[in-house]
């Protein structure tokens, strides 16, 4: 969709963008397997925007990034919340490998929807400030102003992506934002953050989180509906691969944007379309959030099976058009 010959280094840009909040915080172990965490995914995304990698290569990558995240900053999915009964679906020995999962996914979703000028920028623009000001609500202002900060980035960013990309986010980008989304929403819905800022600010942060963490928590379905768009394009997309007998792990265009496309939907259309799902979504999970997480899960199950349709829909209208246009040629 690009006859210009345009640059892959937007990931380096975000870094540039994104990394200074870290000099804010104290240092400790969960910062510091963050920082190498995404390092490690920035220097891989960066070498294969610049000599194509495999996917086996990239997968790695992220697996090594978890693992230092998880067992060097001591951070997983332990509970899935309240889910209106008496007490929390805890995970137990499955909190591990349930954790590689859920970052393995939110990763990869942000990678594989970056198909359109402004599409995973926008969205994840988005997610951050949604997750930043869930994270102030519920008292991680911490966490909160690390999520605004690399919003900031990524609206930078979008200045120059859309509408038209005069710098492409590329792998390093991409990777670097979905892991950055899952990790931030596991610390701000896990209660195992020990992340603080440094300076005279301490003290002040430190009673604001004490005053509002008991009233408020962020269910684990929170960043869920937040990130809906991506999560639920990437398993829609996987799941019809699998049934296919294809290889769910090489890209296709069967992903939510193509299908608009094909449809006849200007990229400028989709794009901002999708934008305002993901806005949508992030607003309901704003006015649910001291809701138990029935709510969020009927907003995912109910939005999942009106995308479903929309994307059959869209298939079927597809069809229709090359139907039409074979009919046309034949007389």
């Amino acid at each position: 969709m690009h006859a210009d010959p345009t640059p892959r280094w937007g990931g380096l840009a975000l870094t540039v963008g994104m990394v200074p909040a870290l000099f804010f915080l104290e240092i400790d172990r969960q910062v510091i397997s963050f920082v190498i965490a995404i390092l490690i995914l920035i220097v891989i995304g960066g070498i294969d925007d610049c000599k194509r990698l495999g996917w086996r290569t990239k997968l790695f990558a992220i697996l090594l990034s978890i693992t230092t995240f998880v067992f060097l900053g001591g951070v997983s999915i332990r509970n899935l919340g309240f889910y209106g009964l008496d007490f929390n679906v805890r995970l137990g020995w499955v909190s591990i490998p349930f954790t590689y999962f859920c970052i393995v996914g939110v990763t990869n979703a942000i990678n594989l929807i970056d198909g359109l000028n402004g599409l995973a920028g926008g969205i994840s623009f988005m997610a951050f400030v949604f997750l930043g000001i869930g994270g102030m609500m519920s008292g991680e202002p911490v966490l909160g102003f690390i999520c605004f900060s690399f919003a900031g980035a990524l609206l930078g960013f979008l200045f120059y992506n859309f509408p038209k990309a005069r710098i492409f986010m590329g792998d390093s980008g991409s990777l670097l934002i979905g892991f950055s989304l899952a990790s931030l929403s596991i610390l701000l819905t896990q209660g195992n953050n020990h992340i603080h800022a440094v300076g005279p600010i301490i003290t002040e942060v430190d009673l604001y989180k004490a005053a509002l963490s008991e009233e408020f928590a962020l269910q684990p379905m929170f960043p869920v509906l937040i990130l809906f768009v991506p999560i639920f394009d990437t398993l829609r997309v996987i799941t019809v691969r699998l049934l296919l007998r294809k290889n769910p792990f090489h890209p296709d265009r069967s992903h939510l944007h193509h299908l608009f496309i094909k449809s006849g939907f200007c990229p400028i259309t989709t794009v901002v379309a999708l934008w305002t799902v993901t806005f949508l979504c992030g607003v309901v999970a704003l006015l649910l959030i001291k809701q138990s997480s029935v709510p969020y899960l009927g907003i995912v199950l109910g939005l999942s099976l009106f995308v479903s349709w929309l994307a059959d829909a869209l298939g079927r209208k597809r069809k229709d058009q090359q139907k039409q246009l074979k009919e046309a040629k034949d007389t």
